[in-house]
């Protein structure tokens, strides 16, 4: 299966696309001093925070559907930036602790408000936005244009894919690649630039070692594909969903890549009332020579039993024969938990320790929350025996992501043989959640009806998506 193939190639193989930072600051010259106010104003206060927390996405040609540079733009959308920062919606950031959760390290590029800037902020607004000394304004932030930095490859479908409108359920179409790798290649960065945002769900891409996807084609250059990419042994290069930023990961890490392979571009299509062409475009930068670091990202959980290797758990609405995943209709707060342990030997190969760079959770419309937890069986020094990975209270499908920890290497969360990763997932099934009103919106229907697990948007699953990191051989 996909998960021994995977957990046989740590020492070798490479990473994945949820890493990287979105709306942060650059290294841009050392800001002039600040003057310290008793009362905030935008040119001494407030222009300060919108730099480091918001204007990497809302900038002049940024991300963002307007920009946030100057005292007119944030003034005019003063009552909407008040209701969305007050709510936790933005700055787009999941992970926050909680009761249940409680993060030992810290994220790098972290966009969460503090709670100092929160106050200050909703204060300036109710206080009527005071513009302040024109020569009290920061300097200037310049950010980089969107996209991958350093990119040395754009890569594609041959022909733009048509979206039907109308249709009842979701596409998983797989698009093969040539990226015309004669030698092995290592990759140290990716981006998915999708090509209808409107229908475009999530975009997976594998390796295909042996060239098989160019004969599984049909006349739109591309063939269905629910589950995975129907190629022999592949392996996964980078997962992208709306929200995730470009991922770089500097000179020192990389995903290998073997020579004469071919790739497959997976999209999963949730389709609108229109019909919309989609040509989805996947940037990668290739390294140059071998990395010293290699990871790999694995896609843990999607469990429907206590029967495989990751096993469902005992939980709320369970039939008399076992654990289920069924998530009743109008019911909010319900749980579904899984856990994996890490075998000790596989296939006769002693599993080495690894180190956890990066964490994300990936649901549909109704999840609401993600606990990540891992228990060690024999925790070295400095890691405790019990660890909450991750908690995303703020969940939102809208603005998935991966959260890297804030740690040189030998200072990160470690898994080894025996550890136990268990994974709670919460969903929200009721016209509170806004995500449900639009998907029953979507579908033309009147209210929530129960949610099984599967690949459809008005399914669910519960994943897990750590980076683990290596030394490379």
């Amino acid at each position: 299966m996909f998960l021994r193939r995977v957990l046989l190639a740590l020492p070798v193989l490479g990473l994945v696309a949820l890493t990287a930072a979105a709306c942060s600051s650059t290294g841009d010259p050392v800001a002039k001093e600040r003057p310290v106010e008793a009362v905030p104003t935008f040119a001494g206060t407030i222009e300060d925070i919108l730099q480091a927390k918001c204007q990497r996405c809302h900038s002049t040609g940024g991300l963002a559907p307007f920009p946030l540079e100057t005292y007119e733009d944030i003034h005019g959308i003063a009552a909407v930036a008040r209701q969305k920062v007050s709510a936790r919606e933005m700055p787009p950031w999941g992970a926050f602790d909680d009761d249940a959760c409680k993060v030992q390290h810290k994220w790098k590029d972290d966009l969460r408000l503090t709670d100092a800037e929160l106050a200050k902020l909703v204060g300036w607004i109710d206080n009527g936005m005071p513009r302040g000394n024109e020569e009290d304004r920061p300097t200037a932030k310049h950010y980089p244009p969107i996209g991958l930095e350093g990119k040395t490859h754009t890569l594609t479908m041959a022909t733009p894919y048509a979206v039907a409108g109308g249709a009842t359920k979701d596409e998983i179409r797989c698009f093969p690649v040539d990226p015309g790798f004669a030698v092995d290649t290592w990759i140290g960065g990716t981006n998915v630039v999708p090509g209808a945002s409107q229908v475009v769900h999530h975009v997976i891409v594998y390796t295909d070692p042996k060239g098989e996807g160019p004969s599984k084609v049909d006349a739109t250059g591309s063939y269905p594909c629910f589950g995975g990419p129907d190629v022999k042994n592949p392996e996964l290069l980078l997962a992208w969903a709306p929200g995730v930023p470009p991922a770089n990961y500097g000179d020192d890490t990389g995903l290998k890549v073997s020579k004469n392979s071919h790739l497959v571009l997976q999209v999963h299509y949730h389709p609108s009332r229109t019909t919309f062409p989609d040509q989805t475009k996947f940037e990668l930068k290739v390294l140059e020579g071998k990395p010293s670091y290699a990871a790999q990202v694995i896609l843990l959980g999607n469990a429907k039993d206590d029967k495989g290797d990751i096993k469902l758990l005992p939980g709320p609405n369970d039939p008399a024969a076992g654990p289920a995943f069924v998530i009743p209709a109008n019911v909010a707060n319900h749980t579904e938990s899984m856990e994996f342990t890490i075998p000790e030997v596989l296939d006769g190969f002693v599993l080495p320790p690894v180190s956890i760079r990066t964490v994300g959770a990936h649901m549909h419309w109704a999840g609401a929350d993600m606990k990540i937890e891992i228990e060690r069986k024999t925790p070295r020094e400095g890691q405790p025996a019990k660890e909450c990975l991750l908690g995303t209270p703020k969940y939102d499908f809208n603005w998935q992501r991966g959260y890297d920890y804030d740690e040189p290497t030998e200072k990160l969360p470690e898994a080894g043989p025996g550890d136990k990763l268990r994974f709670t997932c919460t969903y929200d099934n009721t016209t509170a959640n806004k995500h449900v009103r639009k998907a029953l919106a979507e579908m033309q229907m009147a209210s929530p009806a129960e949610i099984k697990l599967g690949e459809q948007t008005l399914d669910e699953m519960c994943l897990v998506i750590p980076q683990l990191l290596v030394k490379n051989p």
